[in-house]
C-alpha cells in the first residue's frame, strides 16, 4: 500500500484581519450603511419616476417602458456596490440607459450609456451638451468594455480637458457612448446632486 503524505497548508489570520474578524459591530454598521443607500436610491428612483410621468414626451417614449431597477453586489473590484438603472433598455446591442452607482469606500457616480441605435439617435444631443459637460465635471468613456466604473485615465477622460472637437471625435468613435460624473460620498448635497445630473442628461437627450 503506497501513502501518500500531503502538506496541509496553515491558515493563518494577520492582527488586522483577526480584529476585524472579532468585531461584530463593523459589520452591523456596514449592512445599515448598505440599507440606507438602498432607501436613498429608492428615494431617488421615485422622484425619477415623478419627473417622467410629468413629462409626455418622457413618458410617451418606450425609452421609459421598463421600470426603475435597484441592484447590488459585494464585488465589484472587491467591494460593495448598488446600481439604479433607469431608464434601463437593455436589448442586444441597442442601450439607452442612465445608470446610478454606489462604490464603497469611492464614490456615487451617475452615466448615460448610450449604443447601437440609441447612439446613432442620441449622439449628436450629447455632443451638442459639451459646454454643460464640461462646466459640471462630466466625463466622457474611453474604455472599450462598458462595464468597467472606475475614473482611472484608461476608464475615462475629464470633458473640461478636451477641445470641443476631440469631444466630438470620442462621442463618435465611441461603440458604448458614456457620459458620467463622479459625486463624493462625503457631499452634503448628494441627492440633490444625482437628481440635477440626471434631469441634465435627460435634458441634453429630449429637449
Amino acid at each position: 500500500m503506497i501513502i501518500l503524505e500531503m502538506n496541509e497548508t496553515k491558515v493563518q489570520f494577520s492582527n488586522t484581519e483577526m480584529e476585524l474578524m472579532c468585531n461584530q459591530e463593523f459589520i452591523l454598521t456596514k449592512n445599515k450603511v448598505v440599507q440606507k443607500v438602498k432607501t436613498l436610491l429608492e428615494e431617488i428612483q421615485n422622484q425619477m419616476m415623478d419627473d417622467c410621468i410629468n413629462n409626455v414626451k418622457l413618458s410617451s417614449t418606450e425609452i421609459f417602458s421598463a421600470n426603475p431597477k435597484i441592484s447590488k453586489g459585494e464585488n465589484y473590484l472587491g467591494l460593495p456596490y448598488q446600481i439604479l438603472d433607469y431608464p434601463r433598455l437593455f436589448r442586444h446591442q441597442d442601450i439607452f440607459a442612465i445608470r446610478t452607482m454606489f462604490w464603497w469606500g469611492n464614490f456615487f457616480s451617475i452615466t448615460l450609456h448610450l449604443s447601437g441605435l440609441y447612439k446613432l439617435q442620441y449622439a449628436a444631443k450629447v455632443q451638442s451638451g459639451f459646454k454643460y459637460f464640461t462646466k459640471e465635471e462630466y466625463s466622457i468613456g474611453v474604455n472599450e468594455d462598458p462595464w468597467v466604473h472606475h475614473f482611472d485615465e484608461d476608464n475615462y477622460k475629464v470633458i473640461a480637458l478636451l477641445k470641443e472637437k476631440a469631444f466630438e471625435e470620442e462621442c463618435r468613435k465611441a461603440h458604448h457612448l458614456k457620459i458620467a460624473k463622479k459625486i463624493s460620498l462625503k457631499d452634503a448635497a448628494l441627492r440633490e446632486k444625482i437628481l440635477e445630473s440626471w434631469q441634465l442628461l435627460i435634458a441634453i437627450c429630449f429637449n
